[in-house]
């Protein structure tokens, strides 16, 4: 049976969402069978689904709502509301960047490829402190960049391999590719994949950088004053923690979700030493934490954080252990900012 565009762009909303019902999905579903064509415009559908929490980041819209208003000025005529839509957010489908949450900024840089007379466009992609942001790369490979992070990447892959480079922390959903492998660069630790999802910490601030495996095969090496490193593959459930002043690197079997949860906006400790905790509640809150006695740092958690405030968090904390806290709110700097909260950890007065 033969659906008409209209007919089906008033469900598309409700199929993206789930709040379709079970009949009106089996619409969709068979209209996206009847031709590529279809298929080609749900993609870009979807996509324009995937991009709609950025606009409500910057504008405070309903994104439910705003797939079926039309903005008048950005119509052109005899198109319809669903593409008059997606002409709404060209600009971001055509970076070509879908930003989940958080905070973008791009810088574009250009150089000379070694072997072409070609200049490849760089961009960074920063993700703003306390937030998570999602996009995608040329290829089609999904990033999800923590608070503080910062990715490098070619706007697109021309050469060899895809390569890209991290600052902080980052999960990525390689698109499989055995002609182009895909490589990360964490300090002097090189991952490289053909398609596969992994998490890597790799911090400025840290001595060292760190690979998690969730699903397929990643081979690791490393590059540092002109010497070279093969530490062989990692398989999923392993992390490796790539200790950069002796270019070693330290495997063990972990469970992975604890070290991606943070994509999902959670936080969880097991068996994590206070020292470690700290460490991440300042990043993910953009906080300076100070812990004043060395005996607290050795004080092991278990807990699992979502959606709570810096305060609730440490309030979570002192129930299972004999700590105290002290905030000190943050000024204002002579450039009209506000230095980071201070927060001292210190042992309960008895």
């Amino acid at each position: 049976m033969k659906f008409s565009f209209n007919e089906i762009e008033e469900l598309l909303p409700g199929y993206l969402s789930g709040d379709l019902s079970d009949e009106d999905r089996i619409i969709v579903d068979e209209w996206r069978k009847e031709s590529p064509e279809n298929e080609a415009i749900y993609s870009k559908s979807l996509n324009a689904w995937e991009a709609i929490p950025l606009l409500h980041e910057m504008e405070q819209f309903n994104s439910f709502d705003a797939l079926n208003k039309v903005n008048t000025r950005l119509v052109q005529p005899g198109t319809s509301r669903w593409w008059g839509y997606i002409y709404r957010i060209a600009a971001i489908l055509l970076l070509p960047l879908l930003v989940y949450s958080g905070y973008l900024t791009i810088r574009n840089f250009s150089s000379k490829a070694a072997l072409s007379k070609e200049y490849i466009v760089m961009q960074t992609v920063s993700s703003h402190q306390g937030m998570v942001t999602r996009f995608s790369l040329s290829d089609g490979t999904r990033v999800w960049l923590n608070s503080g992070s910062e990715l490098q990447f070619p706007i697109r892959f021309n050469g060899a391999i895809r390569e890209v480079k991290l600052k902080g922390q980052a999960l990525f959903e390689v698109t499989k590719n055995e002609k182009q492998p895909f490589r990360v660069n964490a300090k002097s630790l090189k991952i490289d994949v053909l398609g596969t999802i992994f998490n890597v910490v790799s911090y400025d601030s840290d001595d060292q950088a760190e690979v998690t495996l969730v699903k397929g095969k990643i081979k690791l090496s490393s590059e540092k004053d002109n010497i070279k490193k093969e530490f062989g593959t990692l398989h999923p459930g392993q992390r490796s923690v790539y200790k950069e002043k002796f270019q070693k690197v330290y495997t063990n079997e972990v469970n992975v979700d604890k070290y991606i949860a943070w994509k999902d906006g959670k936080l969880i400790f097991n068996d994590d030493s206070m020292e470690n905790v700290a460490k991440q509640l300042s990043r993910w809150f953009n906080v300076e934490i100070v812990i004043n006695d060395p005996e607290i740092k050795s004080y092991i958690y278990k807990a699992t954080f979502h959606n709570e405030n810096i305060g609730q968090v440490l309030n979570l904390l002192k129930l299972s252990a004999p700590i105290d806290y002290r905030i000190i709110k943050g000024k204002m700097l002579p450039n009209g900012e506000f230095s980071r909260q201070k927060i001292y950890i210190m042992k309960k007065k008895n």
